[in-house]
């Protein structure tokens, strides 16, 4: 394993933790620049606050709880993906979960504020292959911590209105995080589950694998090539059992630097449609799975990562 010594002190702040560039573009409760700011970290998703900017393709988070909305939704999947039951759900479930875990996880470790993920504040905005792309808070919601300059130095009855909660500590903020996604994504993969062959580690498996690629993402802006993944496995051991089946680790050097790449805990089942296996997939070997990242970072250009 590649040492990480340099960050076994607790990063409780963006300084500490080496991304103060964030921190300064930052300021009291705009959620909406922390969103920017941390957007290079959800890869081709984005998130903004306000309302949708058009009615198309933009679907309230709580209206997906409901049968038939959610039926929609997996039919399109099915259709476009000529999937079955299983593959649709699997799909749609990743999906789904890569727009409102990439936000909170970003946001979280490049900038120690956790956004509220109520649904019913939340929309989301469908492709038209079924997956989802973009995240629309209506509310600028979020949980911080006591040093953050948005309340520090604050009397209580002065917090501003934006704050749901201030943490205790950073290991607060970080279950308030884990509450935070398992509390809006579990009563639908519930719904999910009734609806094609897959257990709840195969479900929770395709958050995880989500959560996972969104905290190595982060070396997008933080630079930092350790972080994202002890920051992931701070997040997984407090997020136990629920989402027991969490990726691992393949880290090597290439080209004189440290990377780390992804080793889902469960398949996604893409391989049903494509008849090729995920590198990131638990069935490829770990010596294929690192020449097809070496190819992946080359294929790049500079500032590459093996996700």
């Amino acid at each position: 394993m590649i040492p990480s010594s340099h960050l076994a002190a607790d990063p409780a702040g963006p300084a500490a933790a080496g991304i103060t560039g964030v921190a300064r573009v930052i300021s009291g409760t705009d959620l909406a620049a922390t969103l920017q700011a941390v957007g290079p970290a959800l890869d081709h998703r984005w998130a903004i606050v306000g309302p949708p900017p058009s009615p198309d393709g933009w679907i309230r988070a709580s209206d997906l709880l409901d049968p038939e909305h959610l039926d929609e939704a997996l039919a399109v999947v099915r259709e476009h993906h000529q999937a079955t039951p299983e593959v649709a759900v699997s799909y749609f479930t990743a999906w789904y979960a890569a727009t409102i875990v990439g936000p909170a996880i970003a946001t979280f470790v490049l900038t120690r504020r956790v956004p509220d993920l109520d649904p019913t504040e939340i929309w989301v905005h469908r492709h038209e292959g079924g997956w989802f792309d973009a995240t629309a808070f209506r509310r600028p919601r979020m949980t911080l911590l006591p040093g953050d300059p948005a309340v520090a130095g604050c009397a209580p009855e002065t917090i501003p209105a934006e704050v749901v909660a201030v943490a205790a500590d950073l290991d607060a903020l970080r279950a308030r995080l884990v509450e935070e996604i398992i509390g809006h994504l579990e009563p639908i993969i519930t719904s999910l589950r009734k609806r094609a062959r897959l257990g709840l580690a195969a479900l929770w498996g395709a958050v995880a694998a989500q959560c996972g690629r969104t905290f190595l993402l982060t070396e997008r802006v933080s630079r930092d090539p350790h972080l994202g993944r002890l920051e992931a496995d701070a997040f997984f051991a407090a997020a136990t059992p629920t989402l027991r089946a969490r990726p691992t680790w393949q880290q090597f050097i290439h080209r004189g630097r440290c990377y780390t790449g992804m080793r889902r805990g469960s398949c996604c089942l893409a391989h049903r449609v494509t008849e090729e296996f995920c590198t990131a997939c638990p069935f490829v070997a770990a010596p294929e799975r690192e020449s097809r990242l070496r190819e992946w970072i080359d294929s790049q250009g500079p500032g590459g990562l093996a996700v």
